[in-house]
C-alpha cells in the first residue's frame, strides 16, 4: 500500500528530475547569446561558429531566433551583435545592482590600508547619514554611529555630499547650519565661500578636512557613483593626527582615489580606458 509521504516524495523526484531536465535547445540559445555577450564587437557568423566550436546551420538557427526575440541583431555587414531586449537586460540588472554591496571589498581595502575608521554615507530627504561604520585596529577608535547625520559645513562627507545636491535642496540646509554656527570664523561662511569649495572639491574629486569639525581628528571622503553616474554613497576615512597626520594627508588622499577609480571602474569601463 502506497502511503502519503511515499507519493508525496514521489511526485517531489519527477518534479525535481523536471528541473534537472531543461530545455536543452534554450540552453544552446542561451549559450550562443552569451559568445555574442563575451565577445565585447559584432562577429561574423563564421566568428560565432568557431568560438561554439558548433556548426554555422545550426548557430544560424539560433541567431535567428534570437533576433526574432530582440535579443540579437544583424548589422548591414552582415555581423551579429546584441539586441535591444539584450541592452535592456543589462540595464535592469544595474539598476537592481546594490552599489553599497558592490564597495565593501573596497571599503575593507581601504580600512586595512590605512588602519583608520570608516563609515560610509547616503542622502536622505535632509543630509547625509551614516549607513555603515567601521572601526579601526586602534586603541582609541573615532566611532560614528549608524544614523548619524553628518554636517555639511564641517564634515569631510557633509561637504562631499553637498556638491551634489541642488541648490534648492542644499541653499536652505546650509543657511541653518550657518545660523545655528557658534564659529562666525568657519569656512565656507557663506554661500559664496561655498561655490568655491564646491568647485574645488568637484575638481580635486575628494572633500577633506583637518580639524575642522573636532580639533586633532582628520577625515576623506569620496563618492561612489551608480550606473547612471549618481552619486550612490560617500566613503569616508577618519582618524586621529596619529593614525591620519595632516602631514601625510596626500598620501591617503592618492590611495583613495585610486580606489575609487577601481570601483568607478566596475561600472563605467568605457571611462576608465
Amino acid at each position: 500500500m502506497t502511503t502519503n509521504a511515499a507519493m508525496q516524495g514521489k511526485a517531489m523526484s519527477v518534479e525535481e528530475e523536471k528541473i534537472q531536465g531543461g530545455v536543452q535547445s534554450l540552453e544552446v540559445g542561451l549559450t550562443v547569446l552569451d559568445a555574442l555577450t563575451a565577445h565585447n564587437a559584432p562577429m561574423m557568423l563564421k566568428e560565432l561558429s568557431e568560438v561554439l566550436s558548433m556548426h554555422p546551420a545550426k548557430v544560424h538557427r539560433y541567431v535567428v531566433s534570437l533576433i526574432r526575440k530582440g535579443y540579437a541583431q544583424q548589422l548591414t555587414d552582415g555581423r551579429y551583435s546584441l539586441g535591444e531586449r539584450a541592452h535592456a537586460f543589462g540595464v535592469n540588472a544595474l539598476k537592481r545592482t546594490d552599489m553599497l554591496e558592490l564597495s565593501q571589498r573596497y571599503i575593507q581595502d581601504i580600512q586595512q590600508h590605512l588602519n583608520c575608521s570608516i563609515h560610509v554615507s547616503k542622502w536622505f530627504a535632509d543630509g547625509a547619514v551614516v549607513v555603515q561604520s567601521l572601526e579601526s585596529n586602534h586603541v582609541f577608535n573615532i566611532i560614528t554611529r549608524v544614523g548619524s547625520r553628518m554636517p555639511l559645513l564641517k564634515s569631510a562627507t557633509g561637504r562631499l555630499h553637498a556638491c551634489f545636491q541642488p541648490e534648492h535642496i542644499i541653499r536652505p540646509l546650509l543657511e541653518k547650519e550657518w545660523e545655528s554656527s557658534a564659529k562666525p570664523e568657519q569656512y565656507p561662511a557663506n554661500w559664496e565661500d561655498f561655490l568655491e569649495l564646491k568647485a574645488k572639491i568637484l575638481s580635486q574629486g575628494y572633500a577633506s578636512v583637518t580639524g575642522d569639525m573636532m580639533a586633532g581628528i582628520n577625515a576623506i571622503s569620496i563618492p561612489v557613483f551608480n550606473f547612471t553616474q549618481q552619486l550612490d554613497h560617500v566613503i569616508t576615512c577618519i582618524g586621529t593626527e596619529d593614525q591620519l597626520p595632516e602631514g601625510q594627508m596626500q598620501q591617503a588622499i592618492d590611495y583613495v582615489l585610486g580606489v575609487q577609480r577601481q570601483i568607478d571602474a566596475l561600472f563605467h569601463p568605457a571611462a576608465a580606458i
